[in-house]
């Protein structure tokens, strides 16, 4: 039997470490097949860099998900992440269609720090919400969560309880699994927290907060995550081992304080740790 395939449907951003630069090694060096599907080219990520040279892809896109259909070739794993416009939503809907064995993983990028991203329309977020609906397991931070419970979406701190109320709303309004990543707790702690689809209560997993901000560390958790799933792990076990890995890579990163953090964190070095 050779490895299990996932379809990572998420733009490509050359300069800066995010997105399929960073799910495509991870997901290699644990023994799955990482089949790209860029949404969206870019020069680098939108963070910093000025002026970004960028290409949408959606015909191309599309017409590769004929071409897989024509081969025959199946998908383990279809995991979406960012997505350009309105029609990448019905690309995701196909490839979901398509492979309805697969594990389904949206991570809905649409904001972060309290406020949605100036690309993100009212029809992207719509999409989003039914594509909730369709996933096995979503992966939103704080300020997404609320917007998929069309909630305020400013709120930067939470008690425990709360953290596990808005785990429990959105796992009962999508009837998927969720992970919320990054939740600020009120004592100065930062976790993870999250739910089985048939779960009672939501676990938590603790992380050791590093006060520095790296793009791309959410797509190399939850690429961590989906592919220790895909391993044959738990959800909660796959949180914590993505969880560990990103703080390690976060931490042999800032060992220079002058590292430049727009380039993301060095996952070079580090991806032995993940074998």
């Amino acid at each position: 039997m050779g490895a299990k395939r996932a379809l990572c449907i998420h733009d490509m951003s050359g300069v800066g470490r995010c997105s399929l630069t960073i799910i495509s090694p991870v997901l290699s060096v644990k023994g799955i097949q990482c089949v790209p599907l860029p949404t969206m080219v870019l020069s680098s990520h939108y963070g910093g860099f000025g002026a970004v040279a960028r290409q949408e892809l959606t015909g191309f896109c599309f017409d590769s998900l004929q071409h897989y259909s024509r081969i025959g070739v199946k998908f383990d794993c279809v995991y979406a992440g960012f997505l350009a416009d309105q029609s990448q939503i019905k690309l995701v809907q196909q490839a979901f269609g398509d492979n309805p064995s697969a594990l389904k993983i949206c991570d809905p990028v649409m904001g972060d720090n309290g406020k949605i991203y100036s690309s993100v329309t009212a029809d992207i977020m719509a999409g989003f919400k039914t594509l909730c609906h369709s996933s096995d397991i979503i992966t939103p931070n704080t300020t997404e969560a609320f917007a998929l419970l069309d909630k305020n979406i400013e709120k930067q701190i939470f008690t425990l309880q709360e953290a596990q109320q808005l785990v429990q709303e959105l796992k009962d309004k999508y009837g998927c699994a969720v992970v919320i990543t990054g939740i600020k707790l009120e004592n100065g702690n930062v976790i993870c927290c999250g739910t089985e689809k048939t779960a009672d209560t939501p676990f938590t997993v603790q992380c050791n907060y590093i006060p520095v901000h790296f793009p791309g560390t959410g797509d190399l958790f939850c690429a961590v995550m989906t592919a220790e799933i895909l391993g044959g792990a738990v959800l909660e076990a796959a949180v914590e081992k993505a969880a560990r890995f990103v703080e390690k890579c976060v931490a042999n990163t800032y060992t220079d304080k002058d590292v430049d953090t727009r380039f993301g964190v060095e996952i070079e070095q580090n991806l032995k740790y993940l074998i």
